[in-house]
């Protein structure tokens, strides 16, 4: 067994984690934004016309839909739902802190955190969309025209956007770009010769 190894892997992940927790943090805004530009690019091919543009305020995204409300008799406004960025970006902290305990180099890091935002951008919008289909009322969804069947497809795109994109394409992603650490761990545990990376 490669027990060693796989042990000091586990623990320099785990003294990068609050470094990379920390960056991610203070960085909110910055990767905020692109996972936005994701989102509206997402909700673009997915409901063209349904949102006008996104706004941020730290890292909380508004979306400003074309959706005209009634929230009083008389009144009438645009409707803009807000989603929290952090509850779908953590993943990039985990990916970095997986990426620098295996040392590898700084482009697989950016190039990992560019692919992590467009499936952050998913979520986000999955989201949104669920707000707007299932969340805030019939009366909504009918105006955005959400019939049974699109509501069924926005609680799929939400359940893999909330329970399924956040947690295991970090990992998926790391195990892309950094695939040979892992070959390294199972051919030195199988006592195969292992390949130059």
């Amino acid at each position: 067994m490669n027990d060693s190894r796989v042990g000091g892997f586990v623990v320099r992940t785990l003294l990068w984690l609050p470094a990379c927790f920390a960056l991610w943090y203070g960085t909110a805004p910055y990767h905020a934004s692109i996972a936005g530009a994701f989102a509206h690019g997402w909700l673009a091919l997915l409901t063209p016309g349904l949102v006008h543009g996104v706004e941020r305020t730290g890292s909380s995204l508004a979306f400003v839909t074309t959706l005209r409300v009634h929230p009083q008799p008389g009144q009438e406004a645009v409707l803009v739902p807000e989603v929290s960025a952090l509850v779908y970006t953590y993943g990039l902290a985990l990916f970095a802190a997986l990426t620098l305990a295996v040392r590898a180099r700084w482009w697989k890091i950016l190039a990992g955190a560019g692919l992590l935002l467009v499936f952050q951008g998913w979520s986000i919008a999955f989201d949104l969309l669920a707000q707007v289909g299932i969340g805030l009322g019939p009366e909504v969804s009918a105006l955005a025209g959400f019939g049974e069947w699109r509501r069924e497809s926005i609680a799929l795109g939400y359940q893999l956007g909330a329970v399924i994109f956040p947690t295991l394409a970090p990992v998926m992603v790391w195990a892309f770009l950094c695939g040979a650490f892992i070959q390294g761990v199972v051919h030195r545990d199988r006592g195969l010769p292992v390949a130059a990376s």
